[in-house]
């Protein structure tokens, strides 16, 4: 296990990793001063989504998931275009 973090810049729905990433838990930090930020799937829009943080915000922790974990690159970011959104994650 290892501690990660990516800081992802926001345009339309955004992919938080390219790279295959198994992690076991993850927390999304949504900065002061940005609009509020959805977080879900590739298919998520305007009012289906998994999880809303708020400006100034983090989210509830995503995980742990010990015996079956994600992939950092299935999980993705909706809001404010150019805004900027801090992730956090426990590796696999």
């Amino acid at each position: 296990m290892a501690l990660g973090q990516v800081s992802v810049t926001l345009a339309g729905t955004t992919q938080v990793s390219a790279t295959r990433i198994p992690v076991n838990q993850v927390i999304i930090h949504n900065p002061t001063g940005n609009g509020s930020v959805t977080v879900g799937t590739a298919s998520m829009d305007a009012t289906n989504y998994g999880i809303l943080v708020a400006a100034g915000a983090n989210s509830p922790p995503i995980g742990p998931f010990n015996a079956a974990p994600f992939n950092l690159n299935e999980l993705y970011l909706r809001g404010t275009d150019t805004q900027v959104v801090r992730v956090f994650y426990i590796t696999h």
